[in-house]
């Protein structure tokens, strides 16, 4: 069952956004290792594969001319990008034939220097160099078609062949040479591999050998495929070629065409889909290389971690969280340490403490260690609330509150030394009773703790 054209139209524009978006994504780390022909290949077929989901979209069911000047500027961008890609092809074998061949481990910075400026003059330069020679083979402005969009149009001629046609071969060509001599360096120098990648910072094991993979891919797919165009255009007519004058007669016109008008013939079809998924491919292909790498893996785990952390979740396996007493990074041990979601909060424990006839009652057997002062002068003591204070030991009863030392009067003597003193054993002489109601007014107040029914925070 035949997939009907509109719907074919937005599978295309689909696949052409998707294939936008997985070639940038290594982008980053590729500017990083200042790898010259992938940071090429990633703009040139990430931009291409933008502007055919534009067209798609623009154009979909119509071939109205909303855009010219955006027309002019995609179609002599799809000339450069089919040199392009070769031109990224041979830029990165070149710098893998140099780095097997290698004969000096450290590099200088002029030779690091010199090395880009040639990476970009290939892979920028040369289809940079088709686009301004294209204005002399070009038949008419541009043509829209229902469904595609901008399309450049020239005529079968001789500069054609001469000046575009042709390109694709000689350099997929000088780029299977290098490829070819990388692989017989590299298996004649096995041994010494280790250093050349110690070499360069910026390159691994890994990387080397996907970089090569990709290369060859490339040229093992641009020669074939741009002799089978080279043949296929040679069946058809040639234009003669009469000069300028004749070629650019009413250069300006733009034909619109129809769906219906266009796909009637089957090698416009044929040349317009292979124009389209050829990109595709291309953005995908250098995605499955560079994209599911070791260190594109590690890359996704550190945004990922930086967006859970951005919107307050903890990852698994972290150390960080809220024990049960409210402390940070105390989690517990019985449960494997991590805290991805918990929080917990303070607890509050409710005591029932009842009244005792005996002073020694007040003792919980709890006490607070403070740290005064530092160095020589730093004291380790503990220190709590008392009603009682013995006068003859000067030591203190520890209590359960966390309040520290004794309320002082108005006259810097605290109450409580006003008591007398208490042994422990025998009883006391005098039973304190703190809801006794002939308790003296002069006597100090019970502390929280002690009360009857009393709330401790814990």
């Amino acid at each position: 069952m035949s997939v009907p054209w509109p719907v074919q139209v937005d599978i295309v524009a689909a696949f052409s956004l998707l294939g936008f978006v997985l070639v940038c994504i290594p982008l980053y780390w590729h500017l990083e290792a200042w790898n010259v022909g992938c940071v090429m290949y990633i703009f040139w077929i990430g931009t291409q594969s933008l502007f055919q989901f534009i067209n798609a979209v623009v154009w979909r069911d119509n071939a109205i001319n909303w855009a010219p000047a955006w027309c002019d500027i995609t179609t002599h961008f799809s000339i450069g990008t089919s040199i392009a890609v070769c031109c990224a092809s041979l830029v990165i074998n070149r710098r893998l034939y140099h780095i097997a061949n290698i004969t000096t481990v450290s590099m200088t910075q002029t030779d690091k220097r010199r090395n880009i400026i040639t990476d970009l003059l290939i892979g920028m330069g040369i289809p940079v160099l088709s686009i301004v020679l294209y204005w002399f083979y070009q038949g008419h402005r541009f043509d829209i078609l229902e469904g595609v969009g901008c399309v450049e149009e020239y005529p079968n001629s001789f500069l054609a062949y001469l000046l575009f046609i042709t390109w694709p071969i000689v350099i997929g060509l000088v780029s299977g040479t290098y490829c070819i001599l990388t692989l017989r360096a590299f298996f004649r120098r096995r041994r010494d591999f280790s250093a050349l990648i110690a070499s360069n910072s910026n390159l691994t094991f890994n990387r080397y050998f996907r970089l090569m993979g990709l290369a060859a891919i490339e040229v093992l797919c641009t020669v074939p495929l741009a002799t089978y165009n080279l043949v296929v255009d040679a069946t058809q007519p040639i234009y003669p070629y009469r000069g300028l004058a004749d070629l650019h007669f009413g250069f300006s016109r733009v034909n619109q065409k129809s769906a219906v008008s266009w796909r009637a013939s089957p090698a416009v079809v044929s040349a317009m889909d292979f124009k389209r998924w050829n990109v595709i491919a291309c953005a995908l292909v250098f995605f499955c290389f560079f994209g599911l790498a070791e260190e594109a893996r590690k890359h996704y785990r550190l945004a990922l971690t930086s967006v859970a952390k951005r919107v307050g979740i903890t990852t698994l396996g972290g150390s960080s969280g809220f024990t049960a007493t409210g402390s940070r990074g105390a989690a517990s041990k019985g449960m494997g340490g991590s805290s991805f979601g918990r929080v917990t909060i303070p607890t509050f424990v409710q005591r029932n403490t009842r009244a005792r006839a005996s002073m020694d009652s007040f003792s919980d057997g709890l006490s607070t260690n403070i740290s005064i002062g530092g160095g020589a002068d730093m004291l380790d003591e503990k220190a709590a609330y008392s009603p009682v204070e013995s006068a003859a030991e000067g030591s203190s009863v520890n209590g359960s509150s966390t309040f520290l030392g004794s309320p002082i009067s108005e006259k810097g003597v605290s109450p409580l030394e006003t008591l007398p003193p208490v042994s422990f054993p025998p009883a006391p002489k005098r039973v304190y009773d703190p809801e006794s109601p002939t308790r003296r007014e002069t006597e100090p107040d019970v502390p929280a703790s002690v009360r009857p029914h009393s709330i401790d925070m814990v």
